[in-house]
């Protein structure tokens, strides 16, 4: 795997500081797979169901503390859908390749 152990902790302790909730972060697509190139950081927050505002609040605070953090590296961050919301394409894609941080 590309994502060191200790990036993953760094982007744990960010997601659960911007997250609050009993949220989780997985990674997902090629990230989990060295035979694909690199370039992205591709997680998916799981449980973190608020308002559109909140979420895109969130998702601003951990994208910037992940840049502050562990530096230039472009951050793929989707949310899996609540009960009863249709699954959009990269939802399903993240909930078939995911592995808890």
């Amino acid at each position: 795997m590309r994502l060191t152990q200790q990036h993953a902790d760094i982007l744990k302790t960010i997601g659960a500081d911007v997250f609050v909730t009993p949220a989780s972060l997985q990674w997902y697509v090629s990230r989990t797979d060295d035979t694909r190139p690199d370039g992205y950081r591709d997680l998916c927050v799981q449980g973190f169901n608020q308002t559109l505002d909140q979420t895109l609040d969130a998702k601003l605070r951990f994208l910037v503390k992940a840049k502050q953090t562990l530096g230039e590296q472009r951050t793929d961050l989707v949310f899996a859908p609540e009960v009863g919301q249709e699954q959009q394409p990269i939802q399903r894609i993240a909930e078939q390749t995911a592995i808890a941080l």
